[in-house]
């Protein structure tokens, strides 16, 4: 797992909780009862894991010593902002850099201070 696919985790249960809200919705206006509940409890089961894991990621960026780099994490990974969001709140006008270069820099701090997750892939050329 790259750094990257382990920050995305949190993205992508939020947008599967999110689909999982929408086929409830239908399952709502077609009266389906049965299939609404067993929404409800996927829905249920997968909002404690995100929260689980979106406070363990937020903990674990809040420990990188660089602020402006942690501010990126926080910004893109855990609140979901856009780049030029990212940007501004980091102080940089040019989102491109930042998605880029700043971003690589970021993920290699990260794995850095995070050996323990991405450890057999040092060598690989996300590092």
């Amino acid at each position: 797992m790259t750094p990257e696919m382990y920050l995305m985790q949190v993205k992508d249960i939020d947008l599967r909780i999110r689909s999982l809200e929408s086929e409830l919705r239908a399952a709502n206006r077609e009266r389906d009862t049965e299939f609404a509940e067993q929404l409800r409890e996927r829905i249920r089961a997968d909002m404690g894991h995100y929260k689980e894991l979106k406070t363990r990621i937020r903990d674990e960026i809040q420990h990188i010593t660089d602020n402006r780099l942690s501010t990126l994490l926080m910004e893109y990974y855990i609140r979901g902002n856009t780049w030029e969001m990212v940007s501004e709140a980091i102080g940089i006008k040019d989102s491109k850099w930042v998605r880029t270069r700043l971003r690589e820099k970021a993920l290699k701090l990260f794995a850095a201070t995070y050996p323990k997750y991405f450890i057999e892939r040092l060598g690989d050329s996300w590092m």
